[in-house]
């Protein structure tokens, strides 16, 4: 067999099983992997209680801030600051923009090479109705050539314009969330002089604080640089307004806001109105979280809908909670909206969970395991090859499956704790932290000396509910992280993630169009960034 059909065969059969499912897990564990080992390598600073950090804890936080998670196995000040700064770039490389936004790269690199390669103008004189081909391997280009498939090529290219134009905005809106949301962040802290002396205590840099709260906002990650979390916060009302805005931009509210600007540019930029217009009315060929119109406000709805709920059931049933407690008027509403939002996705909490009635712990339970559904079943209910109830009704009951099982092991692996400390190691505690774990949330129960049955020496502890599990159990809990980041990933035949060689050969199996032969014209972009695309004559 010639080296090049073999290495065309091998290219081939690597695409095949190189799914986006695939790719996305693996880029994910390669990352956990080689955070954990820096952040084990770091160690703890001087002079903490802790000697050095686990390596279980090192994996542990590692992926629950590369999922955004959130969930703590280690009080976050023990954490040496080389080691918060390894989180904080976790945070950034798992983020929900940030790792939907590398598609976009990908497919804009490959529109540029394929123009280089396939369409580049050649120096010398062609043939009538002949193209050059710079690689034998763009097989499918030879193919579009032969079929004469003009309008195809259109399609595509005007798409990888749109594309092109899509990957600025988005880039510039992360850049303008995160420096506006830092300089009010940095701002409210430093004009709050309770907490900024409650830091300054601590040895904690205010100005790097308010980088990785912002950072940890926008991600949904849910850390804080404090052990106390927001509630060291819970009277700075505009701080927390801020950061609640904040997280709703990176996350549930990310799509609505990103079409909005495209509405807005379509509107007052005529440069590139052909790109905003094609985004607009062909959403869900460009970009995983972009969506029509109708779907998007559906989807503001049912945001708007669930924290709406949230917060009038929290008014309800704890107004006068021993959680609230000191708590003004005005307080009481922000830290009501502010844990609403967080319960459906970011996981800091400005107030101690355990001290809610436990209606409303089973309601934050269930608004934990349904913070991905709006935005998956928006991108299902904009997909046309699928049927949507069928991947909507798979997708619940692998949810089902995954959190019974991970209970189950997970009791089955402490099943000594929840003996000898029954009232800590609940049930229901096991499952909130589990759902909260597999929702990507953060948010935890935690544990407290109190509860114990037995008088044996104790001292509370400043972080999650599984930082008391064992071994067994924090790995069952780091894969159940995994597969929460996991669920609802688009397939690799979404048209959002398709190359463009892909779109191609999707579109001749949709549509065959006999032409005649003879030459064609291939009408390219006018604002081209690769290439200027020939006239095949």
């Amino acid at each position: 067999m010639p080296v090049s059909r073999r290495r065309s065969s091998t290219v081939t059969l690597a695409r095949k099983h190189l799914t986006f499912f695939r790719l996305h897990l693996a880029y994910f564990i390669a990352i956990a992997i080689a955070g954990t080992w820096i952040l084990w390598g770091i160690g703890a600073r001087r002079h903490s209680k802790i000697s050095h950090l686990k390596f279980i804890d090192c994996f542990y936080l590692i992926t629950s801030a590369l999922c955004i998670t959130g969930l703590a196995s280690v009080p976050i000040e023990s954490i040496p600051p080389g080691g918060q700064v390894v989180l904080m770039l976790m945070m950034i490389l798992g983020g929900q923009v940030v790792t939907s936004v590398v598609p976009l790269f990908v497919k804009k690199q490959r529109y540029c090479d394929v123009a280089r390669q396939v369409l580049a103008q050649d120096d010398r004189t062609r043939p009538s109705g002949s193209m050059k081909l710079r690689s034998k391997e763009d097989v499918w280009m030879r193919e579009m050539a032969s079929k004469k498939h003009a309008q195809h090529l259109r399609e595509i290219f005007q798409e990888h314009s749109a594309t092109v134009s899509l990957t600025w905005i988005v880039v510039w809106y992360y850049i303008l969330v995160h420096l506006t949301g830092f300089f009010i962040t940095w701002r409210c802290i430093l004009g709050d002089a309770s907490a900024k002396s409650s830091l300054e205590s601590k040895n904690i840099n205010i100005g790097f604080f308010a980088l990785f709260l912002t950072v940890s906002s926008f991600a949904n990650a849910g850390f804080v640089l404090v052990d106390e979390n927001m509630t060291l916060f819970s009277s700075s009302t505009v701080l927390l307004l801020a950061l609640a805005a904040i997280i709703l931009l990176g996350n549930t509210m990310f799509a609505p806001s990103l079409r909005g600007i495209i509405w807005l540019l379509h509107r007052v930029d005529a440069t590139r109105r052909e790109d905003y217009e094609f985004l607009l009315e062909h959403p869900r060929k460009c970009y995983t979280h972009l969506f029509p119109r109708t779907t998007t406000l559906w989807l503001v709805l049912a945001v708007t809908g669930f924290n709406g709920f949230e917060c009038l059931m929290f008014y309800i049933l704890d107004w006068k909670s021993k959680a609230l407690e000191g708590f003004g008027t005005g307080d009481k509403v922000v830290n009501g909206i502010f844990q609403s939002v967080n319960t459906r996705s970011a996981g800091m909490n400005s107030m101690n969970l355990a001290d809610l009635s436990p209606s409303m712990l089973f309601l934050y339970c269930g608004m934990m395991y349904i913070a991905a559904y709006p935005v998956f079943l928006s991108r299902q209910y904009s997909r046309h090859y699928e049927a949507k109830e069928q991947r909507a009704s798979r997708l619940l009951a692998q949810d089902w499956a995954y959190l019974f099982l991970a209970t189950f092991f997970i009791c089955v692996s402490d099943n000594k704790q929840l003996k000898s400390d029954p009232r800590n190691f609940t049930i229901f505690s096991v499952i909130f932290e589990v759902i909260s774990a597999y929702g990507n949330v953060g948010l935890t129960l935690g544990y407290s000396c109190s509860l114990r049955i037995d008088s044996a020496p104790c001292t509370d502890v400043p972080y999650s509910f599984s930082g008391k599990w064992g071994v067994v159990g924090k790995l069952l809990l780091i894969l159940v992280m995994f597969l929460g980041r996991h669920r609802g990933l688009p397939d690799s035949i979404d048209s959002a993630i398709l190359l463009p060689e892909d779109k191609f050969y999707s579109m001749l199996r949709s549509q065959t169009v006999a032409q005649p032969d003879g030459s064609i014209t291939i009408i390219a972009p006018p604002r081209s960034e690769c290439t200027d695309l020939v006239d095949l004559s």
